[in-house]
């Protein structure tokens, strides 16, 4: 076996060099579904043929993402080191659970759009870094209601039910520590799966999701297929400017004062949506004090902290729950979240 451990301090970024040539090559894969074909083995040969292409470079293609290990390469008997024509290449286990459409993690849509929106975001780096400012934009890129709400349908949609909610399952209480009756609110939940979760996780609750008119209209349709309308209902609000209920037992809030104007007057406005005792469960991405950390979040939201939105340092948004007033506050560490971890808190209204 090679020893490539041992290599030059350069290494990091040489590689970083090259990620682009494994953003085109699973892009183009993405774009062919080849992951839908590939879940039965095929060689070269037969992806050429299938997707009208030529065998010897389709062989290295197929050969880039089995690096990448999102195929699996099975080499002909007594050739270890031949990757032509009769070697067969299939998904991986990774492949098969979130890139394949039929499969109910698939996160095809949500991690094309993520590599288009980021490799846009690097275009217009340099304008903002010279000017605060960049006249760059792609089709769907621009901030505005209608784009979110489609995103909310399409991509979010996806990592929601694939990322975010296992992860949000995963640290909440039993439904049996908490009040057997209650209302909770997700705050900002975009197509709605996490208030599904949430209602599936504490079945004797009602709640209620919050967000921007078109995308509450995304929550709806979702709140409907899931035979939940009579237990969730849908409010159209933006957090800065309207009003977003009171009485609440339970609030989750995900990245949502990243867009925010004022997140100080935002967690204000959700201390009082709150019942005396109820709980207050927010997470967002923070950049950590240290380097190898901070490399896990800065490539993700240096384009947003560009635009001046709101990214905490590491204890900020503790410090800011205590200046809000909410007491019993507790830092439940990273969860894993799309694109980088978040950093869940919780905190009670006293």
């Amino acid at each position: 076996m090679m020893d490539l451990v041992n290599t030059h301090a350069l290494q990091p970024f040489w590689s970083m060099a090259a990620a682009p040539v494994q953003v085109s090559a699973l892009e183009l894969a993405l774009d062919n579904k080849l992951f839908d074909y590939l879940v039965q083995d095929a060689t070269a040969k037969q992806v050429a043929s299938k997707l009208a292409m030529q065998p010897g470079p389709v062989s290295v293609w197929l050969d880039l993402l089995w690096s990448m290990e999102l195929l699996a390469r099975n080499l002909p008997p007594g050739s270890p080191g031949d990757s032509g024509a009769a070697t067969h290449y299939q998904c991986t286990s990774l492949a098969k659970r979130y890139l394949v459409s039929s499969s109910p993690e698939n996160c095809a849509a949500a991690l094309s759009y993520r590599l288009r929106i980021l490799r846009h975001a690097g275009t217009q780096f340099e304008d903002f870094v010279r000017s605060g400012r960049s006249e760059r934009t792609i089709p769907g890129g621009e901030a505005t209601h209608t784009n979110w709400a489609k995103a909310a349908e399409q991509q979010i949609s996806q990592e929601q039910r694939a990322v975010s909610v296992p992860s949000i399952l995963d640290r909440l209480p039993p439904a049996s520590s908490l009040v057997q009756q209650g209302r909770f609110l997700d705050l900002g939940g975009g197509p709605g799966h996490i208030a599904i979760a949430l209602a599936h996780h504490l079945p004797q609750w009602t709640g209620t999701v919050c967000d921007l008119p078109a995308t509450a209209t995304v929550a709806q349709g979702s709140i409907d297929n899931a035979g939940l309308a009579d237990r969730i209902n849908v409010r159209s609000a933006d957090l800065e400017h309207d009003d977003i209920g009171t009485g609440y037992d339970l609030i989750w809030c995900s990245c949502v004062l990243h867009f925010l104007q004022d997140p100080k007057a935002a967690l204000s406005k959700i201390c009082q949506g709150l019942r005396r005792g109820g709980v207050l469960y927010i997470a967002h991405a923070e950049v950590p004090s240290q380097a190898r950390d901070a490399s896990r979040i800065l490539p993700f939201y240096a384009s947003m902290m560009l635009r001046g939105r709101f990214v905490p340092a590491t204890g900020q948004m503790h410090d800011m729950l205590v200046a809000t007033g909410f007491s019993q506050i507790r830092s439940l560490g990273p969860i894993a979240f799309p694109m980088t971890p978040v950093w869940l808190y919780t905190g009670i209204k006293p």
